[in-house]
């Protein structure tokens, strides 16, 4: 699960990063002149206002597409530059005008998130305390505007939230609880709908009392988009609920011929593993998944895997790359395969992990999480 410490690079680096995944490097990083992104000269602003106006365009996106993850980078290195060079500017130039509080809070946000780009300065590391501080600042000032306020709670949010994940129960329930108390004050701010989208990503990815109730409230939003979303997330999870009453039956014949059938692997520790070679996070996961199976195949842990693909050699060629040695389920259908469909797999990976009885136990285990979940089955 994405850490909501991502969500504050909203905008280029969410946006144009799955761009730039499935390209090759480019053989040399151009620079941000060539890629149409030109150093600003500030002094051409006489007025707060015609300044003020420039640095909210800068809050726009550039309509730059990158061609590769080092063009990303330099993208985003001379856009996060640019607001925090205009925004102390502001300050400096006009430091009793009410705006200077946004102006502030621009300059430490585009500093952390400089500071989150590879080959950042080591002395950066404090931008994510010096934003908390202003952000109480902010709040706490009588003068300060309320979209300055707004903003301030916004980033104070999901700055304490940094490396909340599935693992950290109370960290979840603190900023659902947040994120209603803001939406609540702030229902009209500008950055609102992004503290709804965020809720409602954070309940779609975590199976919790507090998110079911967080998706319930959003099946009967305004928002199309996100009601039946979170009815499809919701059915989902009943789906699975199904699941875990009785042994999961699945059987099938194998791209090479091997007949698989999970009743026969019972007294074993299997993890139904769905994915396909064309998915970045499935082919990021691959090498843990496969150090797992390498790690406690012996002590009676197997894989079975179920690829999406739509190409045989894409997924024959990705499994020799990576070392999977196990049996895959494939039918070239895509998002119509058989399997994932009948179960109601509409995200991947996903990694269904069941005990020696046959009964799942654990979905979306990855990393040193997926290791640590088998070794618990196996010493049941």
């Amino acid at each position: 699960m994405k850490t909501l410490a991502l969500l504050l690079t909203a905008g280029l680096c969410l946006t144009l990063a799955a761009a730039a995944a499935d390209s090759k490097p480019a053989a040399e990083a151009q620079s941000a002149e060539s890629l149409g992104f030109h150093a600003d000269d500030l002094s051409k602003f006489k007025t707060a206002d015609d300044l003020w106006k420039h640095i909210e365009e800068l809050r726009k996106e550039p309509d730059i597409r990158p061609k590769s993850q080092e063009e990303l980078i330099t993208i985003a290195r001379a856009w996060f530059g640019s607001q925090r060079s205009a925004a102390s500017a502001f300050v400096d130039a006009y430091p009793t005008d009410p705006r200077r509080y946004s102006a502030k809070l621009m300059m430490l946000q585009s500093g952390l998130q400089l500071a989150q780009l590879p080959g950042a300065d080591p002395q950066s590391e404090t931008a994510r305390e010096d934003l908390l501080k202003q952000a109480d600042t902010i709040l706490d000032a009588s003068d300060a505007p309320e979209d300055a306020k707004g903003e301030a709670a916004f980033l104070r949010i999901m700055v304490s939230a940094e490396g909340i994940n599935e693992t950290k129960p109370a960290m979840i329930a603190a900023f659902f609880k947040d994120s209603a108390a803001f939406l609540a004050k702030y229902g009209q701010h500008r950055l609102a709908p992004e503290m709804r989208q965020t809720r409602f990503q954070l309940a779609a990815e975590v199976d919790s009392p507090q998110s079911e109730e967080v998706l319930k409230t959003f099946a009967d939003d305004k928002d199309p988009q996100l009601a039946e979303g979170a009815k499809q997330t919701l059915a989902k999870r009943e789906k699975m609920k199904a699941l875990k009453t009785k042994p999961v039956d699945l059987k099938f014949t194998a791209a090479d011929g091997h007949e698989v059938d999970l009743a026969n692997l019972r007294g074993k520790v299997v993890l139904v593993d769905f994915w396909a070679s064309w998915c970045g996070p499935c082919m990021a996961e691959a090498p843990n998944v496969v150090a797992t199976y390498q790690k406690l195949h012996a002590k009676g842990f197997e894989i079975v895997g179920i690829s999406l693909d739509q190409e045989k050699p894409a997924m024959e060629a990705a499994m020799k790359e990576k070392g999977m040695t196990w049996a895959q389920y494939f039918d070239g259908k895509g998002w119509e395969n058989k399997i994932s469909s009948a179960f109601g797999v509409r995200a991947i990976p996903a990694a269904w992990l069941l005990d020696k009885k046959g009964m799942l136990r654990e979905s979306g285990l990855r990393g040193e999480a997926l290791s640590a979940g088998v070794e618990k089955l196996l010493a049941e």
